[in-house]
């Protein structure tokens, strides 16, 4: 056998991607948060890049600016049929594409020169106001002052209790406790913490710091109990037996019925799942002593913090998951020339206004002090240093301009076709997918899941995840419909239904049957679960 060793060439083509691909890729699924994060590092590592000092009229002259240059979309007549009319003024559409950060290098002969537009960016300069027109016009009150829309932020519980607490004789000790447990409050008002950890907690906290003082379990729920005295009735419980406990014990105690419906707390287990008969034999009380009992609990508030949070607008109030929305939806509506002359309202064009929140843009440009120091043919370890910074520092801020354009073209799309939801609610939702938007806008579909990310959109229906608006959908004789506006329908049915003949899966199905959405049993029931519906045994009120 034998062996030799030689050289040989072979040809092979690849694809890669620029570190300005990299970091624009990057920074598309960046949310409002993670991209303040990241611009602030990029900030500290490149002095070439500096922050846009605010300035009120400067501002005002960018939005006026944006404004002139926004594509309107309108309803301009009921005889439609809702069809859209668009302006004529800004169609050039943006391709899915990064040629202008391929560039890896700026020209040599972009020294010694005035900065370029492109090296100033600016909320203003960042999004652009497009009106997409309404499919009808009926319903929605318009808002006209849209700073206080758009600055609309609500109180939480947490911070209602916390005002409170500022009015109580507490110590440092006690304030440190409060804080742990506060922070553990959910939007219902409860403590989902242990206590036994928390001291656990203390106690190592104790050690490291070499505290004097031990913080002890007395102590802990004695600064609970506090918690628990402020208002609304309830709020601070562990559970939803310790809330009702609450309240029942802030009850005359002449009120009928209080020491049966105290028993039936006593067997939580057995009253979550409405199971008379356990409840009968583990507190000793009679079917009719339990269904006066029962009458009684009803009264109480099982979510506390809810109700504060009703105290608010619909569209005000905010889930768990998004503070500060990176989209806002706007109702707007203006006068044609027929309802100026005539002043009748019904025949005023109505739509949507989508624009980027400016609060969550950042604002930012190059230092030009620096810049103008850049000497052309300077091969200077600080010149190219100075050229190197400026290079990134100018490709940053397309990175970032590039995100939020592609941002606003994505969730206009999305209001687009999801009007009827913003009209009509969940149960009008239009069933979509990232392909339906991507081919829209020419854009691959991992840009839009990336855009989509970690991203919240402000309507008058409240405020959404941008994945909200994606759903599959089910057939109906009316066409798709989809899965996410079922389940909208089948919790509409629930909230409707007589609490003492609660409707089964089954009759569900068959409701939605006669709608013409066919569905399996099977369907309805998994639905429900998602939504955290007990079944129809679990809801049913015996007495």
């Amino acid at each position: 056998m034998s062996m030799s060793f030689g050289l040989t060439a072979t040809l092979s083509t690849s694809q890669k991607l620029t570190p300005q691909m990299q970091q624009a890729i990057k920074l598309l699924q960046l949310s409002s948060l993670e991209l303040a994060q990241e611009v602030q590092a990029k900030l500290d590592s490149n002095p070439l890049l500096e922050r846009v000092e605010d300035d009120a009229e400067s501002a005002e002259i960018h939005e006026q600016a944006a404004k002139a240059d926004s594509l309107e979309l309108w309803n301009t007549s009921s005889s439609d049929s809702g069809t859209v009319a668009a302006s004529e003024d800004n169609d050039t559409p943006m391709s899915d594409s990064w040629d202008k950060l391929q560039q890896p290098t700026m020209d040599d002969d972009a020294s010694d020169v005035p900065l370029e537009e492109s090296d100033r960016f600016d909320a203003m300069d960042g999004f652009s106001t497009i009106d997409v027109g309404s499919l009808s016009r009926g319903g929605l009150p318009m808002d006209e002052d849209l700073d206080s829309y758009q600055g609309a932020t609500s109180a939480c519980i947490q911070d209602h209790v916390r005002w409170q607490l500022n009015f109580k004789r507490l110590s440092d000790t006690d304030i440190l406790i409060a804080d742990y447990l506060m922070d553990a409050m959910d939007d219902r008002g409860f403590i989902d913490l242990d206590i036994d950890e928390l001291l656990r907690s203390f106690e190592t906290m104790a050690s490291f710091y070499q505290w004097e003082m031990r913080i002890d379990y007395d102590e802990i729920m004695a600064v609970l109990h506090i918690i628990q005295s402020c208002d609304p009735l309830g709020v601070g419980a562990r559970s939803l037996a310790e809330c009702l406990s609450l309240q029942l014990a802030r009850l005359n105690a002449d009120t009928p019925h209080l020491e049966h419906a105290k028993a039936l707390l006593r067997a939580p287990e057995h009253l979550t799942s409405n199971n008379i008969k356990a409840l009968t034999e583990t507190t000793g009380l009679q079917p009719e002593h339990i269904s006066l009992a029962l009458q009684v609990l009803r009264t109480l508030n099982p979510n506390p913090g809810q109700a504060f949070y009703h105290a608010q607008p619909d569209y005000m109030q905010a889930p768990d998951s998004y503070d500060i929305p990176d989209v806002l939806v706007i109702p707007i509506r203006e006068h044609s020339k027929k309802s100026a002359a005539k002043e009748d309202k019904d025949d005023e064009a109505m739509g949507w206004q989508v624009r980027l929140n400016p609060d969550t843009l950042p604002k930012l440009q190059v230092n030009q002090e620096y810049a103008n120091l850049i000497k052309r043919g300077d091969d200077s370890p600080t010149n190219q240093y100075l050229k190197t910074h400026l290079t990134d520092a100018r490709l940053f801020i397309r990175s970032i301009e590039e995100r939020n354009q592609n941002l606003l073209r994505v969730a206009t799309s999305i209001i687009r076709r999801q009007q009827a939801f913003l009209e009509h609610g969940a149960t009008a939702m239009q069933p979509l997918i990232l392909k339906d938007i991507a081919e829209e806008l020419s854009l691959h579909e991992s840009t839009v899941s990336r855009l989509t990310t970690s991203k919240s959109i402000l309507t008058p229906q409240g405020l959404f995840s941008l994945k909200h608006f994606f759903s599959s959908h089910v057939s109906s004789n009316e066409g798709d419909i989809s899965s996410t506006a079922i389940s909208a329908m089948i919790k509409q049915m629930i909230q409707q239904e007589n609490p003492k003949k609660p409707l089964s899966d089954s009759r569900i199905q068959a409701a939605l049957l006669a709608d013409g959405i066919d569905i399996a049993r099977r369907t309805v029931a998994k639905y429900r679960e998602a939504m955290n519906i007990g079944s129809s045994t679990q809801r049913k009120q015996k007495f």
